[in-house]
């Protein structure tokens, strides 16, 4: 089996029309595309942002069902994008994790005060990204089923 054929899978998987939407913003290719793809595997549906703004917008014609933001991004930082999201009522419930290579305690807290669920540094574990994920949408399905 060749590197090629490894990722082909990934790839092509198409998610059910059901399964949680993640909207990635990210300004570097190559970690959306990581991003991306290991959210594809899990079968998710996925909606791809370069930066803030374009975030923005995806975010508010598409209500994904969650965000998952770096933070250093062209046009509009990840904190002013998470505030302005959260801002407008129906995306106010959506959950936003960060990722971002520059954490520092400030950071942290003025992500923590944009409403985000959860800061991440880069590199990060896969794995505690994914479970992240999962226990962050299943929380969210349970908040929303008792409201």
């Amino acid at each position: 089996m060749s590197a090629n054929s490894a990722l082909a899978p990934a790839r092509i998987l198409a998610a059910p029309a059901n399964s949680p939407s993640i909207l990635v913003i990210e300004d570097y290719p190559d970690t959306r595309e990581l991003i991306s793809v290991l959210l594809r595997g899990q079968g998710y549906q996925v909606i791809e942002a370069e930066g803030g703004v374009e975030g923005l917008l995806k975010a508010s014609s598409l209500y994904p069902d969650l965000v998952i933001m770096d933070l250093s991004l062209p046009e509009m930082d990840g904190v002013e994008a998470a505030r302005r999201i959260h801002e407008q009522t129906k995306l106010s419930r959506i959950p936003i994790i960060v990722i971002s290579a520059y954490l520092t305690p400030d950071v942290m807290t003025d992500a923590q005060a944009a409403g985000c669920v959860a800061v991440f540094a880069k590199p990060f574990d896969t794995y505690e990204l994914l479970a992240t994920i999962s226990s962050t949408l299943k929380n969210t399905l349970i908040a929303e089923c008792e409201s």
